[in-house]
């Protein structure tokens, strides 16, 4: 990114007074990779930290460098719902570097003590789990204490191929939302290969994951596995298309090693060793246009039987999932306003499994839509940047969604097995089936950069569900103010 900025600044590309703040801010925070980036602090502090205004302490050779930044997030607010005071308490530290300018490394750890909405709560004590962290404790009254830890090394193993080893999330398509592979759940060991040839990049992606599990005490949790290739293709300047595919599965004895075949089906080599394997695939596309616009999509196929499918509609066993979107950029001749729609649509019992092992989750999180199947979901994004310092966002989210209870299947829920003897219909099958449930989730946050990466912010979210269960039904007020220095805002988008 950073090199790409500076053949900008070498052809002399005019832009915008904020986008060439923002321009500077990215060399700035990227100076490693930038012949033109970099800004001294007029006054270091103690000599040896904050010599530039990046980085708390950075030191930096031909053979070896190193970036140290303090990670903070301090945050509170009020809901109408449960009437308690929120919060969010995080330190850490994140370090990045490279040894010879060949290998690449990050991390980041962080101590965390939170009392979240009550929605997000009340999905915590159903799932056992925290919206993309992985174990945690009870911390005073109805907060949580939690410890984050992500990190990774890269190498060039040849000029057009880079690996890519450690625990983080990943993140596959163009949307807000991503019914391939989404950053929702919880962090996860990975290897990943890609490999950048021509307009061809091809994208290997090797996982360990966690299994369903009851949260209890201290013991070994249960392993699955996953893989995922995704290919894609520049097939002209403004025109981007991949086929994805992915099998989730377990082993008693480790990886298997036929879906280690970077090349091949997945369907075929599941068909090969006779498994069960959950395999799914999938399309994915970008269009530009008029300088301004971009149209995307995705397809998903989890299962499709069309033998089945002739006696009547609604085959239960047909399971996919279909996103359009768009995107507005400098929407209406007015620089940094940009608009986004987006709309998902998934069918009963997609990332389902017939057993409560393969289902497309990890650590009790789903690895695609945060809230399962069995929906229409619209998303509309507006975003506006009128100075450098200031961002203002507004996020709509509304689904319709057909809820499972206790006692039946109705194919949202991807922790339910799903075959035809638990499944309340064979035929007949539609989106919005089951328990009617309706969400409807505003967000509106303001930011502002008080120096380099120290954002002072507020945001306002409005959630309702209205549903005929009225367990399901719920209205709620949050306001939340804070500030976070090298920290990412958690959103939970559901």
């Amino acid at each position: 990114m950073a090199q790409f900025i500076d053949s900008l600044q070498e052809d002399s590309v005019s832009f915008s007074p904020t986008d060439k703040k923002n321009i500077q801010y990215l060399l700035i925070d990227n100076d490693e990779w930038s012949e033109y980036g970099g800004a001294k602090s007029k006054r270091p502090v103690l000599k040896y930290f904050y010599r530039d205004k990046a980085t708390l302490y950075q030191h930096r050779s031909d053979d070896f460098m190193i970036k140290v930044n303090p990670v903070v997030h301090f945050a509170g607010g009020v809901e109408t719902r449960s009437k308690q005071t929120l919060f969010v308490n995080t330190r850490g530290i994140e370090l990045r570097g490279w040894v010879a300018k060949k290998i690449g490394f990050y991390t980041m750890l962080s101590e965390n003590q939170a009392r979240m909405p009550l929605y997000v709560r009340e999905r915590i004590d159903s799932f056992g789990a925290i919206p993309g962290e992985a174990y945690f404790k009870d911390f005073k009254s109805e907060a949580t204490d939690f410890f984050s830890a992500n990190g990774y090394l890269d190498f060039s193993l040849a000029k057009f191929i880079t690996i890519q080893f450690g625990s983080d999330n990943n993140f596959l398509g163009n949307g807000n939302r991503s019914l391939a592979l989404s950053d929702f759940s919880g962090d996860y060991l990975f290897l990943k290969l890609k490999t950048q040839v021509w307009r061809i990049s091809y994208q290997n992606l090797f996982v360990d994951i966690t299994a369903n599990f009851l949260r209890g005490g201290d013991r070994l949790l249960p392993k699955k596995y996953a893989a995922i290739h995704h290919l894609s293709l520049n097939a002209t300047r403004f025109l981007n298309i991949g086929i994805w595919e992915s099998v989730i599965f377990q082993r008693n004895n480790g990886f298997e090693l036929q879906y280690l075949n970077p090349l091949i089906f997945y369907r075929f080599a599941e068909q090969l060793i006779g498994s069960s394997d959950n395999a799914m695939l999938g399309i994915d596309y970008r269009l530009n246009f008029l300088r301004h616009f971009s149209i995307y999509g995705q397809l998903t196929i989890d299962d499709f039987n069309f033998q089945a499918s002739k006696p009547q509609d609604g085959y239960w066993g047909n399971k996919y999932g279909l996103q359009t979107g768009i995107k507005y950029i400098d929407a209406f001749g007015l620089d940094n306003f940009d608009l986004q729609l987006e709309w998902n649509h998934l069918r009963p019992y997609v990332y389902t499994h017939n057993d409560s092992i393969a289902n497309y989750s990890n650590y009790n999180q789903p690895l695609a839509h945060p809230l399962g199947a069995n929906l229409n979901e619209g998303i509309g994004i507006v975003r506006y940047q009128p100075v450098f310092p200031l961002i203002m966002q507004l996020r709509i989210t509304a689904a319709n969604q057909g809820r499972d209870t206790s006692n039946s299947n109705w194919g949202s829920n991807l922790f339910i097995p799903s075959v035809e003897s638990s499944i309340e219909t064979i035929y007949g099958n539609q989106v919005g089936q089951g328990v009617q449930t309706n969400l409807l989730l505003s967000e509106f946050s303001v930011s502002y950069m008080i120096r380099h990466n120290i954002f002072f912010e507020t945001k306002y979210i409005y959630r309702r569900t209205k549903s005929d269960v009225a367990a399901y039904s719920s209205s709620d007020n949050i306001f939340e103010i804070g500030i976070r220095i090298n920290a990412v805002s958690k959103e939970y988008q559901f």
